[in-house]
């Protein structure tokens, strides 16, 4: 335990294969890969888990006797050896107990984990039957052992969790530099590059260790199919840039629009959304999925693109309980653009923003904030 391979030269080949793997990327690749989506794909791969001691629950159960010879004036004698365990409960990755930290104590002492990962550190101790208090000092010398190496280790191992973030972006810079050359190369002799929009389906939120890494349409599987149409980010900020606009107007204008309910301030957006885009269908009131939602754009063959659902402000709870209708009842696997409208008649708005920022990230559903945008606040990304 603690003896085994240095642990700071395994954590840089770690950053090394990370290194080789991001550059072993065609251009298109990254391009037009969710660069968020990437990085917690790397972390979930390269990450360690620090171990966490129970020392509280150490258990040293009797596990049965053997027998060996002593020599006794020059007689061959039988002795009992009686086993005992040292169990010590703990959690985090196994693999950091075979590495050797950078101080250590130099004390490396034989110990067992049941079927490879069950939590459980096992060292046994046999002693005879004049060496009643042998069995004391051997625990609390392993105890202390234990202690001293796994707190070494923990500190190596939160240095290069910390580093694996900052070796991705150095990375990924480099070579996006040299695909937009690239880029850039070609265009300036006329030639197109067959694209495809900047899709990329949302890595979905399952055990670590198995988080997928991000791909691009045309590598993943059957049931997503190019043929789907799906706004790309750019349209998105679009749309919600004129909902902002359009209710910016009727900010101006309280009188005239101080008595329209929900449905006839939506009623109000929809020609205009609908007269911005070609090929597309906005209406109000739509059935999708599990429920009627407030806004639906739809393209011509139907499939959706935008759903919104608008509401009045009436407190932080109505606003998670808005949340949960919006993506329990009225959002499918395929509808990855969506927002909710909020209607504030308090006079204190400034405080409504910062009930709204405190209480999205309490969300089960939240995943990250995106960056700040100049005229609305900033979009935020949701997990189904």
């Amino acid at each position: 335990m603690f003896g085994g391979h240095n642990g700071y030269d395994s954590f840089e080949h770690n950053l090394q294969e990370l290194r080789q793997e991001v550059w072993a990327k065609d251009f298109e690749y990254i391009l037009n890969v969710d660069t968020q989506e990437w990085l917690e794909y790397f972390r979930n791969k390269y990450e360690y888990v620090p171990i966490t001691l129970y020392l509280d629950q150490v258990d040293t159960p009797y596990k049965g006797k053997r027998t060996i010879q002593n020599v006794q004036s020059d007689l061959h004698v039988n002795s009992p050896v009686y086993n005992f365990n040292i169990e010590v409960p703990f959690t985090g990755s196994t693999f950091l107990f075979s590495l050797r930290p950078l101080n250590c104590r130099l004390d490396f002492p034989e110990v067992e984990i049941p079927n490879g990962d069950s939590g459980r550190l096992i060292k046994t101790v046999g002693i005879q039957e004049h060496e009643q208090k042998r069995l004391e000092r051997e625990k609390q010398s392993f105890l202390e052992t234990l202690k001293v190496n796994t707190e070494n280790i923990n500190n190596d191992v939160r240095q290069y969790n910390a580093k694996i973030s900052g070796v991705f972006q150095h990375a990924y810079t480099q070579i996006k530099e040299k695909a937009e050359k690239e880029q850039l190369f070609f265009k300036s002799m006329n030639i197109e590059i067959n694209k495809e929009t900047d899709r990329i389906f949302k890595v979905p939120v399952i055990e670590r260790k198995k988080i997928p890494e991000p791909s691009l349409d045309k590598a993943a599987p059957k049931k997503y199919t190019k043929e789907v149409p799906v706004i790309d980010d750019k349209l998105y900020h679009d749309i919600v840039d004129i909902i902002y606009t359009v209710f910016k107007a009727v900010e101006k204008k309280p009188a005239v629009y101080k008595a329209f309910d929900e449905e006839g301030l939506r009623d109000y957006l929809l020609p205009v959304l609908e007269t911005r885009y070609n090929n597309v269908t906005a209406t109000g009131e739509t059935f999708n999925k599990g429920g009627k939602t407030d806004i639906l754009i739809r393209y011509t063959d139907g499939t959706n693109l935008f759903v919104a659902e608008c509401k009045f402000w009436g407190g932080e709870a109505l606003f998670a309980e808005t949340i949960n209708q919006l993506f329990d009842r009225y959002l499918t696997w395929r509808d990855s653009k969506t927002a909710i409208l909020l209607f504030v008649r308090n006079k204190d708005f400034s405080n409504v923003l910062k009930t709204i920022q405190e209480a999205v990230p309490r969300h089960p559903y939240y995943l990250r904030k995106g960056d700040d945008r100049v005229s609305i606040p900033s979009v935020t990304y949701l997990k189904q």
